[in-house]
């Protein structure tokens, strides 16, 4: 995959992963201005809707890139991906709503009863906008994915500015408000960009097993993997509160400006390598899989390297003295971006079709990710709950990467290639000039 020939695709993803950015920025402003435990009881509710929508993702709707690419086969794939859609996000609130009472016990949060009761309406307004986004990721329409994220941000950001100023915005009732109104906005634009390719029907030959055979490895990698990252949330709140719950929450939004990045790289990654995978086009292969991990991986120690001896301090003397619990959080969640290049690997085993051993590795990573939040939470150390996503990503990038290799064969030194291309092209500048 040459760099050149996909820039603007690049620049357009990289934009959109900006609007995470700076609306990261207006959460701080909401956790500023809010209660923090209102924050956190909040963070329940987002993390439900998010893990719900994360194995949808998985076991429904990432066959529409994977078998979508013929489009005399379109109809039939959005019927059955909107179908098990459909079904897995009303199982999963039906489960929540008839366990809300020993949740709300589990959690010691009466205030648990409002999640529950909203979590149908948020799934019902996520659904549309989470299947015409696979829409654009199939076509590679990144323009056309800013602009839907950036309805659903700006909407956000203009309502949670005017209500502020109104004197309007202080329970948690006010964050919903603000998120329901910012996904409604953003499922309706994405239903109307992608209005040509909502069409369905069961004419095709993609067989109804073949797909699901396709998905529930894939929901089920993606239900593993995503767990340390999500659930955590709420084993925390067991064991902390929704204060504990509300600073790390923030921390979570700060270190997410590193999984945006990563996230546009699998984003891209995904269907260049399907692609190349069904070209028989092994060497390009090869280098797709070592830039892939050698450019994110590099420049991530760097930056690891100048936050870790201080330069995070800086966030809370911008942000003030309510920042410095988020910045300890912080601090440890970030050594988790340098197993990050290496899960990118698993892209490659999905697009080689060995969604079973990503479902492995995933369960091995979440197995050992709750038992380190667990013991963190037995032995009362709030400050090192973070611990539980570094070795989450840490165990599931080596052991994907291991995986990738035997498939696309690589010597382990190619993940440094960037810093030779880097030397090369200092060299030809000083030759040049």
């Amino acid at each position: 995959m040459k760099v050149r020939s996909h820039l603007g695709k690049i620049s357009w993803s990289l934009a959109d992963k900006g609007l995470y950015v700076l609306y990261g920025l207006v959460q701080m402003y909401q956790f500023f201005v809010l209660p923090t435990d209102v924050v956190g009881v909040f963070e329940i509710l987002v993390v439900l809707n998010t893990y719900i929508m994360i194995v949808s993702d998985g076991s429904a709707l990432q066959g529409i890139i994977q078998f979508g690419t013929r489009e005399d086969e379109r109809r039939r794939v959005n019927t059955l991906a909107l179908l098990i859609h459909s079904i897995i996000t009303v199982v999963s609130v039906a489960l929540v709503w008839l366990l809300q009472g020993p949740l709300i016990e589990l959690f010691n949060e009466p205030r648990f009863a409002t999640v529950a009761a909203v979590l149908p309406w948020y799934c019902l307004l996520t659904m549309p906008r989470m299947l015409c986004l696979k829409f654009l990721y199939r076509d590679m329409r990144m323009r056309d994915l800013f602009v839907v994220d950036l309805v659903w941000f700006g909407v956000r950001t203009a309502m949670t500015f005017w209500l502020v100023s109104q004197n309007r915005f202080h329970t948690i009732d006010d964050l919903v408000l603000v998120d329901l109104a910012g996904m409604a906005a953003s499922s309706l634009v994405a239903m109307v960009i992608t209005r040509r390719d909502l069409v369905f029907g069961m004419k095709g030959d993609i067989p109804f097993r073949d797909y699901v055979r396709f998905g529930v490895p894939l929901a089920l990698a993606t239900a593993l993997n995503s767990a340390p990252k999500q659930l955590d949330i709420l084993i925390i709140q067991s064991y902390f509160g929704a204060v504990v719950v509300g600073v790390y929450g923030q921390a979570k939004k700060l270190y997410k400006l590193f999984e945006q990045v990563f996230d546009a790289a699998t984003a891209l990654l995904y269907p260049a390598a399907v692609r190349i995978r069904s070209q028989h086009r092994d060497a390009d292969m090869v280098t797709l899989v070592t830039k892939a991990i050698s450019v994110t991986l590099v420049p991530t120690i760097v930056l690891l390297i100048f936050l870790e001896l201080g330069g995070s301090n800086v966030i809370p003397a911008l942000l003030g003295p309510k920042f410095n619990g988020v910045i300890v959080h912080f601090n440890v969640l970030i050594l988790a971006a340098l197993g990050m290049p290496f899960l990118l690997m698993s892209s490659i085993l999905q697009a080689y079709g060995h969604s079973l051993l990503v479902v492995r590795y995933s369960a091995v990573g979440m197995v050992i990710s709750i038992a380190s939040l667990i013991a963190i939470g037995e032995l009362g150390q709030p400050s090192l709950v973070g611990v539980a996503i570094v070795v989450n990503a840490w165990v599931v990038g080596i052991l994907c990467t291991i995986g990738a290799r035997r498939d696309v064969p690589f010597p382990w030194s190619a993940v440094w290639r960037s810093v030779g291309d880097f030397k090369g092209l200092v060299r030809s500048v000083r030759g040049g000039s």
